[in-house]
């Protein structure tokens, strides 16, 4: 048995964009409504969102059954969460709030198997298909990605180095967290916001690594996409749900 293709990390090591809808609900069912949307990814929140380890599983098992790939976003860098998250299937990661090259080589670290890292050997677990997938444990990054949220001006300042690790395959910019860092609470089209997340994009781009972003709101999807921009976020569940309720019960007010 062959581990299935990462198309994201595919996609995105030839430059090709790739859309994605963010799981904030921690519903299975709503992230197999979601991932059947034809959507490239997906986000399966860890850190802003009702989900734990079981939950992200649930979401994971109902996720392989379409062709989108399924991202997992931990609450922090701990190696911990790293491992179990990994074993239980979350093959590509996002991992909030780094801020420097250290931090970064750690993270891949514990995502990595000895000699080349420190994440916990388990023989058969369902990452492996529980024993099934033949040379699972010394290919297992092949099919890993790992995108590192730049939310900060110190993560900013260290894009580049950041960057250049091997192992990151995305810089990805968290436009909330790095709105509010640089005292632009809410307004991430501030000018200083957008000059520094073109310099993360920049970073990226010259380190032959992708850039990602999320962007509820499609002009400024589309701008960051003409920008260069490739893992791309153009909405989540909570937000359909939430705006299009809204929009429904509107249609018959007054």
């Amino acid at each position: 048995m062959e581990e299935r293709r990462n198309s994201l990390k595919t996609a995105l090591a030839a430059g090709r964009p790739h859309i994605g809808i963010w799981c904030s609900l921690g519903s299975a069912l709503t992230t197999e409504v979601v991932a059947g949307s034809g959507a490239g990814w997906i986000l399966i929140d860890g850190e802003h969102s009702p989900n734990h380890l079981i939950t992200i599983m649930s979401q994971l098992q109902v996720a392989a059954a379409f062709p989108c790939e399924a991202v997992v976003r931990l609450p922090s860098d701990d190696p911990n969460l790293i491992k179990q998250a990994m074993d239980i299937g979350a093959r590509s990661l996002m991992i909030p709030n780094v801020r420097n090259a250290g931090q970064a080589r750690a993270i891949v670290a514990a995502m990595t198997y000895a000699p080349g890292g420190i994440r916990g050997f388990s023989v058969s677990h369902r990452a492996n298909a529980f024993g099934r997938i033949s040379g699972y444990h010394t290919n297992a990054r092949a099919q890993q990605l790992l995108a590192v949220q730049i939310e900060d001006e110190t993560g900013v300042a260290n894009a580049a180095e950041i960057a250049a690790v091997e192992g990151v395959d995305v810089l990805f910019v968290g436009p909330g967290d790095l709105s509010t860092n640089m005292r632009a609470m809410g307004n991430p089209n501030a000018a200083h916001v957008q000059e520094a997340i073109r310099s993360v994009r920049n970073a990226a781009e010259s380190a032959g690594k992708a850039s990602g972003i999320l962007a509820p709101a499609k002009n400024d999807a589309d701008r960051y996409l003409a920008d260069g921009f490739t893992m791309v976020a153009v909405g989540s569940d909570l937000g359909l749900l939430a705006r299009g309720s809204d929009a429904l019960i509107a249609a018959f007010a007054g």
